[in-house]
C-alpha cells in the first residue's frame, strides 16, 4: 500500500459562511481521514482553499455595492475562524486570488491549447441591454430546459442537477434588472470535452493503469457514466466578466478563465504553496506527479459532475499530473426535515453551531448522522439525545469514571494487575482489535460506522467496570485494563473529537499530543503500573432542555416561523387589492441619499402623473445603471419623510438572499402605465 497521501475538501466558495451542511458533505470526513492516516505514520497532505472567482461573488458585489475582492476577504476570513473552532485542521488553506494560483491555471490553459484540446469559437449569448453586459452563469436566470424547473441558474439547475450554460435557458431574465435579455456575439474558447468519452469511462470502470473503479462510491460512479453515455459536449472555460484569472492570450481581452475550470486547480496551486512555505519549492511534486501518491477528493454530491468529468478531463488533457485515486462524495444533509436554503433562509451556520453546541459534540453528532450514502437529516432532539446517550453516557462516562474512581480510590495511581481472569482475557481482546475495528471502517470511508465501533468498544468498557464492581472490592485487574482501555480510546477518539481526546491524554498525564501518537498503539497494554494520573476534569457538557430551547429560539424557531409565514400567508380580497395604484415608472436620475449610505434618492417619471422624488434601499445596485430603467410604484402611498428626504410613493423590489432585486416590465412600457 502506498504511504503518501494528498487529500483535498472542495473548495469553499467564498461568497457566504458555511453552513453544518458543508461541514459534514467534505471537511470534517476529510478532517477524520488525514488524523488517522497522520496516527498510522503516513505521509499525508490536507489540501485546501477558498474559491473565490466566478460570476456568484460579482453578484454579489454589484448587489452589496462593494468590490468582488472585499466580498473574497470578508468571507474568507470567516471561513478560517469557523475551520480553526472545528478543529478542521489543514496543512495549507489557500487562496485562488494569489498569484501562484493566477500563474498555475493560465499555464494549464496554454499547455492543454497547445495540446490541441482549446479551441476559439464566436457564439451567441445571453446580453443585458439595461446593465449593457453579457450575462454569464448566475447573471442569468429562466427555466431549465430538461425539467421545466422555474428560477434555475445558468449554470446548473438545482432540481435535476442538469448542467448548463446560460443561453439554454427557457425564458431567461436578468438576475440582476430582471430584464429580458438579448442574444448577441460573443469570442469564447472551449474545452475538447468530447475527445475524454473514451478515456473517462475507461478510468471509472477500471480499464485503465491509473483507474478509479474500486473506490468511487456507486453514486458518483452512476452519475458520470450516466452523464457519458449521454454524449460529453464541449464546454466554455472563459467567460465575459472582470472579475477572474485573465486568459491569457492576446485578443483575449475582458475574458477571464471560467470558475469551474480554475478552482480545481487550486488543489495543485495550494500544495506548491505548502511546498514553498517548507523551504522546498518541488516537494509539491511527490503527491502529484508522483506514482506511488494517492490522491484522494472529499466533495458533496452537487460536485460530483466536476470531480468525475470535467476535472479528471483536464488532468488528462494537461497529461503531467495525477488523476484522483478516490472521490469520497457524501449526500446533502437536511434540517430539521427539510431541504437547506439559504434563499429562503433555512440554514444553520457552522459557527452559530460550534459556539452553541461545542465543537466535538457537532463534530460527533454530524459523523453519526452523516450522509455518506442518502440524504441525512440535522435534528437538534436527536443530537441531544445522541451527544447525552451516547457521547457523554457511553464515551464520557467511561472515561471520567474510570479516571475518577482510580483518583479518589487509589491515590491517582495505576496499580499493578496480577493474573487475568476469563471476562478480563475477553476486554484485553476488545483493546487489541481497537486498530482495526475503528481504523478499517475509517480506511473505507465509513465514518459513521467507525465512530459507531468506537462508541461500541467504550461500552463494551462500561459493562466489564460494572460487572467487575471494583467498588465493593479490591480488583487491580478492572483498574489497570480500564486505565489503559481509556488511554486507547484516547487514541482512537483523535480522528473525530480532537480536542476531547487531547483532554483526555491530559489528563491520563501522558506525554506529548495524542495526535503525535502512532494509531497501532491504541491496541496495546502500554499504560503502566504505578503510572500517575493527572486531575480530572468532565470531557463534556450535557445537553440540557432549557440551553436546547435556548439555541433552537435563536437560530432554529424563528427561520421555522418565517418558513410557516410563507405557507401561511393570509389571503386578501380583490377590492383591497384596488386601493392600491402601481404604475410603470421610468428612473430619470439617481442621487445618493446625503444622511444614509444604503439608501438613494430617485427622480421617476410617471407619464400623466409627473415626476416623483422617491427614495429607496438600492445600494446594492450601481447608481450609474439605474437611469433608464422602468421600475413599479406604489403612486398612491401618502408622502413620507425617510431620514430626512421626502419619498412621494414606493418602489418595489423582491428580497433575495437579503437583497432588493428591482421589479421591472417584460418590454419598454410607457411611464405612467397602469398595473392592472
Amino acid at each position: 500500500m502506498p504511504g503518501r497521501y494528498l487529500v483535498t475538501a472542495a473548495l469553499p466558495y467564498a461568497n457566504g459562511p458555511l453552513h453544518v451542511g458543508h461541514a459534514i458533505g467534505a471537511y470534517i470526513p476529510a478532517d477524520v481521514y488525514c488524523r488517522f492516516l497522520r496516527l498510522r505514520g503516513e505521509d499525508v497532505l490536507y489540501i485546501c482553499g477558498s474559491d473565490e472567482h466566478g460570476t456568484p461573488i460579482s453578484v454579489t458585489a454589484d448587489k452589496e455595492g462593494i468590490t468582488p475582492q472585499q466580498v473574497v476577504d470578508k468571507y474568507h476570513a470567516i471561513m478560517v475562524k469557523s475551520f480553526t473552532d472545528l478543529g478542521v485542521k489543514f496543512d495549507n488553506f489557500s487562496r485562488t486570488t494569489k498569484k501562484i494560483h493566477y500563474k498555475l491555471s493560465q499555464d494549464f490553459f496554454l499547455k492543454i491549447l497547445e495540446k490541441g484540446f482549446i479551441y476559439e469559437k464566436t457564439v451567441e449569448r445571453p446580453y443585458c441591454s439595461q446593465c449593457k453586459r453579457f450575462l454569464p452563469d448566475r447573471y442569468v436566470k429562466g427555466v431549465c430546459p430538461k425539467c421545466e424547473a422555474k428560477d434555475q441558474r445558468g449554470d446548473q439547475c438545482e432540481k435535476c442537477g442538469k448542467q448548463l450554460e446560460p443561453h439554454e435557458l427557457i425564458e431567461p431574465y436578468c438576475s440582476i434588472c430582471r430584464n429580458r435579455p438579448e442574444q448577441k456575439a460573443t469570442k469564447h474558447w472551449f474545452f475538447k470535452l468530447s475527445s475524454f468519452e473514451q478515456p473517462l469511462a475507461d478510468w471509472i470502470n477500471g480499464n485503465s493503469e491509473r483507474e478509479i473503479s474500486g473506490n468511487l462510491p456507486s453514486n458518483a460512479r452512476n452519475f458520470a457514466l450516466g452523464w457519458i453515455k449521454e454524449g460529453l459536449q464541449d464546454r466554455a472555460i472563459t467567460r465575459d466578466i472582470s472579475w477572474g484569472i485573465p486568459v491569457p492570450l492576446k485578443g483575449a481581452e475582458g475574458k477571464v478563465l471560467y470558475v469551474w475550470f480554475d478552482a480545481p486547480i487550486g488543489y495543485i496551486s495550494s500544495t506548491m504553496e505548502w511546498a514553498e512555505k517548507q523551504g522546498r519549492p518541488d516537494e509539491w511534486k511527490k503527491f502529484w506527479a508522483s506514482k506511488d501518491s494517492r490522491v484522494v477528493h472529499f466533495i458533496g454530491k452537487d460536485n460530483i459532475p466536476f470531480h468525475i468529468v470535467i476535472w479528471p478531463a483536464v488532468l488528462m488533457a494537461q497529461g503531467e499530473f495525477n488523476l484522483p485515486w478516490q472521490v469520497a462524495s457524501n449526500e446533502f444533509l437536511n434540517l430539521e426535515g427539510e431541504k437547506m436554503s439559504t434563499s429562503r433562509g433555512w440554514v444553520l451556520w457552522l459557527q452559530d453551531a460550534i459556539d452553541g453546541l461545542g465543537a466535538d459534540p457537532l463534530r460527533y453528532y454530524l459523523i453519526s448522522t452523516a450522509p455518506e450514502s442518502h440524504d441525512s437529516d440535522f435534528s437538534l432532539s436527536e443530537m441531544q439525545n445522541k451527544v447525552n446517550s451516547e457521547l457523554i453516557g457511553t464515551l464520557g462516562n467511561f472515561i471520567n469514571r474510570v479516571l475518577t474512581f482510580i483518583q479518589e480510590k487509589n491515590g491517582g495511581i495505576v496499580p499493578k494487575p496480577g493474573k487475568f481472569d476469563a471476562e478480563d482475557e475477553k476486554l484485553v481482546e476488545v483493546l487489541k482489535k481497537i486498530p482495526e475495528s475503528v481504523g478499517n471502517p475509517i480506511e473505507k470511508f465509513r465514518m459513521s460506522s467507525a465512530l459507531a465501533s468506537l462508541i461500541g468498544v467504550a461500552q463494551q468498557g462500561n459493562i466489564y467496570f460494572q460487572n467487575k464492581e471494583p467498588w465493593k472490592k479490591e480488583n487491580n485487574n478492572t483498574l489497570f485494563l480500564c486505565a489503559n482501555l481509556a488511554r486507547n480510546l484516547a487514541i482512537a477518539m483523535a480522528p473525530f473529537l480532537p480536542f476531547s481526546a487531547e483532554k483526555t491524554w491530559s489528563m491520563l498525564n501522558l506525554e506529548g499530543s495524542v495526535h503525535e501518537q502512532k494509531w497501532e498503539n491504541s491496541g496495546v497494554l502500554a499504560l503502566e503500573a504505578g503510572h500517575k494520573i493527572n486531575k480530572i476534569a468532565t470531557l463534556y457538557v450535557k445537553m440540557e432542555d432549557d440551553k436546547v430551547k435556548e439555541f433552537e429560539k435563536k437560530f432554529l424557531s424563528k427561520k421555522k416561523t418565517e418558513a410557516s409565514e410563507v405557507k401561511n400567508m393570509p389571503e386578501i380580497d380583490y377590492e383591497e387589492f384596488k386601493k392600491m395604484d402601481l404604475r410603470v415608472g421610468l428612473i430619470k436620475e439617481v442621487k445618493q441619499h446625503p444622511n444614509a449610505d444604503k439608501l438613494l434618492v430617485l427622480q421617476v417619471d410617471l407619464g400623466p402623473l409627473g415626476t416623483r422624488q422617491l427614495v429607496g434601499g438600492i445600494r446594492n445596485y450601481p447608481m450609474e445603471s439605474l437611469p433608464g430603467r422602468r421600475i413599479i410604484v406604489i403612486a398612491n402611498l401618502k408622502p413620507a419623510k425617510i431620514r430626512g428626504v421626502e419619498s412621494q410613493g414606493m418602489l418595489l423590489a423582491a428580497d433575495e438572499d437579503g437583497s432588493p432585486v428591482l421589479l421591472t416590465t417584460d418590454k419598454n412600457t410607457k411611464p405612467g402605465a397602469k398595473i392592472l
